[in-house]
């Protein structure tokens, strides 16, 4: 029977995610470096959002060299909630005893995160369609003056 050998593109593309992957990790590690170097009160994933943040709206890097990273890591968002799911199991009598306050704030804090979510959604879309009515215009602008 002969051995099947797996396809170039699919090596490349595992390795792209990888690649990917742990560059969002560096940007992480960065900022908890920046984080503990401070002193600053929060954490250091948040400061290395707002690095990569930085850096793809000032053009120092683009989409493309984490998309495939960062929609693989939220693809496999509801792994990282299981740990939470053992916790409630293990500490049974609260959440019998002041579950309903728990699930007050879980729904309370669910609500909160759809909508700046959806606002956040919203006003991205905003601005990206504002920069490409501001590319084409130029583009029109550039065509008129060559003609």
């Amino acid at each position: 029977m002969p051995v099947q050998i797996e396809h170039p593109t699919r090596f490349k593309y595992i390795s792209k995610i990888i690649f990917q992957i742990s560059l969002l990790l560096a940007f992480w590690w960065i900022g908890s470096i920046l984080q503990s170097l401070f002193k600053l009160p929060v954490s250091g994933a948040v400061i290395g959002l707002f690095i990569v943040l930085t850096g793809l709206l000032t053009g120092f890097f683009k989409l493309e060299w984490i998309k495939s990273g960062s929609d693989f890591i939220l693809g496999e968002l509801v792994l990282f909630f299981i740990p939470c799911f053992v916790g409630l199991i293990k500490y049974k009598h609260l959440f019998l005893t002041e579950g309903w306050q728990l699930i007050f704030a879980v729904i309370l804090g669910t609500i909160c995160v759809m909508v700046v979510t959806a606002y956040s959604v919203h006003l991205g879309f905003q601005f990206e369609n504002k920069i490409k009515n501001n590319r084409s215009q130029s583009l029109r602008n550039i065509d008129q003056d060559g003609k």
